[in-house]
């Protein structure tokens, strides 16, 4: 693995993917909650060293979304 390989990877991951969704909770069953699945998989799949991480992040916006429904 490249460092260029590597920094294209986390470039896609936080830049990109986490950036994306960490501010705004998607409700459960949405088709944003899908498709953010959906990039999860792809990421995981495109990028293995980094899937464990992906894991997490998609954990702790699903964490942000019940914490968001609760308060309403």
């Amino acid at each position: 693995m490249t460092d260029q390989e590597v920094q294209k990877a986390f470039d896609e991951v936080y830049n990109k993917f986490w950036l994306n969704y960490r501010d705004k909770p998607l409700p459960r069953q949405s088709d944003e909650w899908e498709r953010m699945n959906s990039w999860a998989a792809v990421l995981m799949k495109k990028y293995p060293f980094m899937e464990q991480l992906v894991a997490e992040m998609v954990a702790e916006f699903g964490q942000r979304m019940w914490r968001k429904e609760d308060d309403q």
